[in-house]
This record gives structure tokens, sequence and C-alpha cells, in this order.
């Protein structure tokens, strides 16, 4: 579990640094998504037990979708969040921080 607190980590300070590089004419934001059901997770989506644990996790009580990180990433990248650059987004659904 470190080396995934690590790895996080240096996402966050990657996503600083290059915003403070590529600026003013390129944005870098990092979107931080909560546990989403994919593919990739049917591990715990399989699992009743282990997919309740989860959802318990978050405030929304629930796992997020596909479709609520992709809205995240749209916004992003429309003129909206064109004040916006070195910044995180957690889509989590209140869920509290892993690191």
């Amino acid at each position: 579990m470190a080396m995934y607190g690590v790895t996080k980590t240096a996402l966050l300070g990657l996503t600083k640094a290059l915003a403070a590089e590529m600026a003013p004419n390129v944005r870098v934001n990092c979107i931080a998504p909560g546990f989403v059901p994919t593919r990739f997770a049917a591990f715990v989506t399989a699992n009743e037990a282990t997919k309740k644990s989860f959802e318990d996790k978050t405030l929304l009580k629930r796992l997020g979708t596909p479709e609520e990180i992709a809205a995240a990433t749209a916004f992003l990248a429309s003129d909206d969040a064109s004040y916006m650059t070195g910044e995180t987004i957690i889509v989590a659904g209140g869920t509290p921080s892993r690191l």
C-alpha cells in the first residue's frame, strides 16, 4: 500500500510541475477518481459484500460511473475551466483520501 501512496503523490507533483512548465499556453490538470466499476475492477463488483464495503466508504453510498469521470474530464477540457491549471479534481463521492 505504501507504493500506491507514493505513486499517487508523484502524480500530484507531476501535475503541478507540468502546469508550471507548460504555462501559459497549455493547461495541465489531474482527475483523481474514486472507485468506478469497470472490467479492470470486476474483482470488486463480482462480490456483493466487497462491493457494499466500497460503497459504504463513500459519503454518497454508491460507486461512481465512467460517465461521471468523463463529465469531469469534459469540464477540464472546456472553456469553463480556462482559469484552472495545476489542480487535481477529486471525483470520488466523498471517499476519504487514500494517501
